[in-house]
């Protein structure tokens, strides 16, 4: 009769195949022990259980057995450790190595197998009425109908799901050629097969093995996990590292502190990011987050592929862009998405209740197991996708804030580190990122201790998802970050849901990258101030970036593209100058009082400039400022640093247009912003021109210049406030001339008949324009033109 040896491997081969382990994977001594028990080889993580249970009755951990052997008998009957005492089966545990969710009928047909194995091979388990335990380890998670019924008890369980065995047993049987062919087992139905395993039901005991518990389990003995993973380094040289780096900044670290550090759950994700040191990233400016990501992710007509193709792509969104209500449509969008992908976003104020139910989701991944949140207490939280078509990885990892800086939160105690193989990922929300060095839970903190820790050097990416409306504490945060870049490279990708109203430092957002440089108009440069010189969206509302960086050393914008929403769709953004004029609208908006007309036109203006129905909005600006004047150096940065005089000049046209004889200059190359019709005096243009910083004689000088060279042109009424007093003039005729002598009349230099040029003062419109008692802008006009008939008749 066989024994259990005959169906053991042997110590021979057992050592064999621990001296010999290509598949060894690397991971971070200082983590909290999430260990990737899925990039193992199939044999290595049974043999890691055998030894495991091995030592864990030689310690005294276990009593009810004193050795774990590996069952030998080939693949068919499935991964299994079988648990002996006095060489008598008192247990098995049956080992699932793959990613993802292990479910309950997949070890219900697994559980039926054994015992039908069992049958055949009594020697591999005790009598049917013997005490027997059945253990699942799976290397990564399981389903909660599967976690429920392994860690209860009693045989109502088993009853309740008869029928489901029954047909488990009978394809457990068929998918197997030993026990399809086995003469005892050959001719029996689903329910005389199933009554097999009825036998076992009274007396045995289950219990599941899932990633968390498993690592915790390994960890409890270093000399397995150096023999089945590579370590990267040894926590004491990592915290004697930190303690040096912070000495230096004057910090000191605490032995609290150094547990602090280690709170970090490591994802191990064998897939990479890049291609040829170039990173594709997206990032989602604003609260408008799912009309952006359904056409973001459309499979094949989506912003990502349209830009990115099939390579992997990150994408970002604020720390308040989602709400929790709206994770299914999310995680369906990521999940048809047919390419590899990193996505977080925070979803912003969430109850521990509902992070509890989170938590017992089978969809959802909790990075910190041995804490549980307060049901009543508030959270700010969010979520980060992974997602890798070809290894069949979808997973959503929940996160929550560790450090919030109000009282009114509770906070978290782990951060998430997902390792790929070129490049580390830090998923962040809030103040997390923010925290300075000097906190105990600081992420800069964890950063420095995975950069000492990763002997291969990988470049460290910051996802920041923020949702601020002052940039200041990122500006201070952003340089002690890239100031680690001496341990290995460090960039930032920030995306901000909310929207900038302190711009002290010239910033109007915040949604970027950090450091980076661009020599396209795409971004906009961060201030020479702000160290080191990084690039943000132009786009202030909502909005998107799509990027590509080149990161070898420095990060270079090889491709940048602005993108925005047009009803439901995301399409490509207004030109870098029209994107520039709208932005004005908001950051210099009417005082309160306007006239509603003039509200209305100048609403309208902007609905032309965001409809690219306004040719040229930078020389529509350009001229607000530098009126005739040629050549004035005038880029994106001034536009934005003039912004107050333009809107000021706008201001006071719309105010103008609001009469019903004008409509907006809206082609290229006239001279002007408005064309008004009158039927005494014909077509003329008005200009406006805001310049304190230039003397209103020689703006006279200019206009007298200018008439002279653009006799076709129809005569312009200009609306001046400049440095001096605006007098009612006509400065086309007559001696306003400054840098040559005027032509001898009758001669060939003087010149044909000028066109007439005006000029009022731009002060006027502004005290009519929020006056409800002050003339209608039909009575200004007639005093404006009578005026002008003055002039004339001097």
């Amino acid at each position: 009769m066989a024994t259990i040896d005959d169906v053991l491997s042997s110590k021979e081969e057992d050592d064999k195949l621990r001296s010999s382990n290509p598949k060894t994977p690397d991971v971070f001594a200082f983590d909290c022990g999430q260990l990737p028990f899925e990039r193992m080889g199939d044999d290595h993580f049974e043999l890691m259980l055998a030894d495991l249970y091995t030592a864990r009755a030689d310690d005294g951990k276990e009593d009810w057995f004193d050795k774990a052997c590996r069952l030998n008998d080939g693949a068919d009957q499935g991964r299994d450790v079988i648990l002996l005492q006095d060489s008598v089966p008192v247990g098995v545990i049956q080992c699932k190595r793959y990613k993802g969710n292990v479910g309950r009928p997949q070890i219900i047909q697994e559980i039926c197998k054994f015992f039908m194995y069992a049958k055949i091979m009594p020697q591999i388990a005790p009598a049917p009425d013997t005490e027997f335990r059945y253990y699942v380890a799976v290397s990564d998670g399981a389903t909660s109908d599967l976690f429920e019924f392994m860690t209860s008890k009693g045989r109502k369980r088993f009853d309740d799901l008869r029928s489901e065995f029954e047909k488990k047993a009978l394809a457990a049987r068929n998918a197997s050629k030993k026990l399809k062919e086995h003469p005892e087992l050959k001719d029996l139905d689903k329910k005389q097969l199933c009554d097999i395993v009825w036998e076992r039901i009274t007396n045995l005991h289950t219990e599941l093995h899932k990633k968390d518990s498993l690592s915790r389990m390994v960890s409890d003995y270093p000399s397995i996990k150096s023999n089945y993973f590579r370590l990267e380094s040894d926590t004491a040289k990592v915290v004697d590292e930190i303690k040096k780096i912070l000495s230096s900044r004057g910090t000191t670290l605490s032995d609290d502190d150094a547990k602090l550090v280690s709170h970090v759950r490591t994802e191990y994700i064998k897939l990479t990011l890049s291609s040829s040191s170039r990173f594709n990233i997206a990032l989602i400016q604003g609260k408008e987050l799912l009309p952006f990501i359904r056409g973001m992710l459309k499979p094949k007509s989506g912003t990502l592929y349209t830009n990115f193709g099939s390579r992997p792509a990150l994408m970002t969104a604020g720390a308040k862009a989602a709400e929790a209500s709206q994770w299914s449509e999310i995680n369906n969008l990521v999940n048809d998405y047919p390419y590899p992908l990193v996505f977080s976003v925070g979803c912003g104020d969430v109850l521990g209740s509902t992070l509890l139910e989170w938590i017992e989701s089978d969809d959802m991944s909790w990075i910190d197991p041995k804490w549980k949140p307060a049901p009543a207490r508030l959270y700010k939280a969010g979520w980060c996708w992974v997602k890798d078509p070809e290894q069949e990885t979808h997973d959503c990892y929940i996160l929550v804030e560790n450090e919030t800086g109000d009282q009114k939160y509770d906070h978290a105690n782990m951060s998430l580190r997902l390792a790929f193989e070129d490049v580390i990922v830090w998923p962040t929300l809030g103040n997390d990122f923010t925290n300075p060095i000097g906190n105990a839970k600081s992420l800069l903190r964890r950063i420095m201790a995975s950069q000492a820790e990763d002997r291969a050097g990988r470049r460290n990416l910051v996802l920041a998802s923020q949702d601020i409306d002052s940039i200041d504490k990122v500006l201070e945060s952003v340089p002690d970050y890239h100031g680690q870049r001496n341990q290995s490279p460090i960039a930032i990708t920030i995306a901000n849901s909310g929207r900038l109203h302190d711009c002290n430092v010239g910033l109007y957002c915040a949604t970027g990258v950090f450091p980076a440089i661009d020599t396209e108009h795409n971004t906009r440069a961060t201030p020479p101030t702000v160290q080191p010189p990084s690039r943000v969206m132009r786009r202030s509302c909502n909005g998107a970036l799509t990027l590509t960086i080149n990161w070898t050393t420095e990060l270079l914008l090889e491709f940048a593209k602005s993108h925005r929403l047009i009803g439901n769709d995301v399409k490509d953004d207004l030109s870098p100058e029209a994107l520039e004029f709208h932005e004005l609208f908001d950051r210099h908006p009417p005082i309160d009082g306007y006239l509603e007309s003039v509200r209305k036109e100048l609403e309208l203006l902007n609905v032309l400039v965001q409809n690219a129905s306004l040719a040229d909005s930078k020389e529509f600006t350009y001229r607000t400022k530098y009126g005739v004047m040629q050549d004035q150096s005038f880029s994106l940065d001034d536009m934005s640093a003039s912004g107050e005089y333009v809107m000021q000049a706008v201001q006071a046209l719309s105010y103008i247009k609001s009469h019903k004889s004008t409509k907006w200059i809206v082609e290229s190359g006239g001279d002007g912003h408005i064309e008004y019709s009158d039927p005494a005096f014909g077509e003329f243009n008005v200009l406006a021109w805001t310049n304190h910083r230039y003397p209103v004689r020689q703006m006279e000088a200019d206009l007298f210049g200018w008439a002279r060279k653009a006799a076709t042109n129809p005569s312009l009424i200009v609306f001046a406030d400049a440095k001096g007093r605006v007098n009612d003039k006509k400065p086309s005729h007559g001696r306003h001339d400054f840098t040559s002598p005027p032509p001898l009349k009758g001669t060939i230099t003087e010149a044909e008949e000028p066109s007439n040029v005006y000029i009022f003062d731009l002060g006027e419109i502004e005290s009519y324009y929020d006056d409800d008692g002050a003339p209608s802008v039909e009575q200004f006009m007639d005093d404006i033109l009578e005026r002008r008939k003055k002039l004339d008749d001097k």
